[in-house]
């Protein structure tokens, strides 16, 4: 009999630290998720596209800091600017080079103008720009927010800084610069050093797809939409290109591969996506949609 007493006085305690440890467990992986530091797939990786060197492109978070409050932001540069991105070689203006579901066009030694001097630039339709800008080719460029009406995203024009990098998520900006150079710029760069480096224009909403020649591994933010992509190839003439709907990822990186790109990037997709070239319109915009924000060649 006091074997057993004995036996049941150990037997107690262990039971009553292993519901401890087991109340101590719950507690910690709430405050872990509350706290946000457990690991979730993004669903909104077209709003923050995060680079990944993982082979099937998808990431939940990144470990890369974002530059941002390095120089005041101004609320309006004034007019817009052309800006010359000059080529070594001597061709059409325009030339269509599209291909199956995307809509190509190069553009050899234009002048450049992003339209936005301010982020509530009023929002214009594509007839409107046509008008206002005769024999040139125009497309959608940065994103906006539909409730306001005002422009996100890495916004430069004139040289000025009108709106910094978003206080998280890697981001991406595309840029060219008032020698006429491009480049793709990410979060980690504070927006002094790329205006010091001489930046003109940038043009942000999305993922870069080729970035200083090398081809970046999809991040999911290139999905079932139609998408809109301006880059640059090695000899310095640009590229516009609307992706059809359901066109994917491989689909546009195929048909780009024999461009020889440096650069790639993603601008305003879905409805906002729009092009004309020589006040033909090429590809309507979905739902006859005006943006506040374009890019206009001539």
């Amino acid at each position: 009999m006091r074997r057993k007493k004995k036996k049941m006085i150990w037997i107690i305690p262990v039971v009553i630290v292993v519901i401890a440890l087991g109340i101590v467990g719950i507690f910690a992986q709430h405050f872990l998720m509350s706290s946000g530091t457990k690991t979730t797939v993004s669903t909104s990786l077209a709003n923050n596209p995060v680079k990944t060197e993982q082979s099937n492109g998808y990431i939940a978070s990144s470990s890369t800091a974002v530059a941002s409050g390095s120089m005041n932001v101004v609320a309006d540069v004034g007019a817009p600017q052309w800006v010359k991105v000059p080529s070594p070689t001597n061709l059409a203006r325009f030339t269509d080079l599209s291909k199956g579901d995307l809509t190509i066009y190069r553009i050899n030694n234009p002048e450049v103008l992003k339209t936005a001097s301010s982020l509530m630039a009023p929002r214009t339709l594509m007839n409107d720009e046509i008008a206002k800008y005769p024999n040139t080719l125009i497309m959608n460029a940065s994103a906006f927010d539909m409730n306001n009406g005002k422009i996100v995203g890495f916004q430069i024009n004139n040289g000025q800084l009108l709106q910094d990098w978003n206080a998280t998520g890697m981001q991406y900006t595309f840029v060219i610069n008032k020698d006429g150079s491009c480049k793709i710029y990410d979060s980690s760069t504070p927006a002094s050093t790329i205006i010091q480096n001489g930046a003109a224009q940038s043009y942000d909403f999305g993922t870069a797809l080729i970035r200083d020649g090398k081809v970046v591994p999809s991040d999911g933010s290139v999905n079932w939409e139609i998408h809109t992509f301006i880059g640059n190839d090695k000899d310095n003439n640009l590229y516009v290109i609307i992706s059809a709907t359901n066109a994917g990822y491989e689909n546009i990186m195929n048909g780009v591969s024999s461009f020889n790109l440096e650069n790639l990037l993603e601008l305003d997709s879905g409805g906002s996506s729009q092009l004309s070239v020589n006040g033909k319109v090429v590809v309507p915009s979905q739902d006859n949609r005006a943006v506040p924000d374009y890019i206009i060649m001539k």
